[in-house]
């Protein structure tokens, strides 16, 4: 019996020495498949951020051309309603750019300016 235990027990310690091994390579191919999953994440936490990011900045770039549309807009409506001018308008516009814009008086106009700052 004694020669039985001792094979029983020397193809027990055979077997754990085959499979120790294994438990080996499947704990670095855990440990690989681990690492591979943190850098795919690190990668994709990256990817999103630097995206909100320029998300946001061509948001903010967006609305500063939408103001500048809008300020076009206006100033093209009212280029329309002054090519639409004629006769005393057209005179009385020219007349009111010239003196506010390019600060012409009319012959024999004084002009009074107040230095005191009121």
């Amino acid at each position: 019996m004694s020669s039985e235990n001792t094979k029983a027990s020397s193809k027990e310690q055979n077997e754990i020495k085959e499979i120790s091994p294994k438990r080996k390579k499947h704990n670095k191919k855990l440990f690989l498949l681990y690492i591979a999953a943190f850098v795919f994440v690190a990668y994709a936490s990256f990817t999103i951020i630097s995206q909100g990011i320029e998300i946001g900045s061509k948001k903010s770039e967006l609305d500063s051309l939408n103001e500048q549309l809008q300020i076009v807009e206006i100033n093209n409506e009212y280029l329309k309603e002054i090519k639409n001018y004629s006769g005393d308008e057209l005179k009385e516009y020219i007349e009111n750019i010239a003196r506010q814009d390019l600060d012409y008086v009319k012959d024999g106009e004084r002009i009074f300016i107040n230095i005191s700052g009121d």
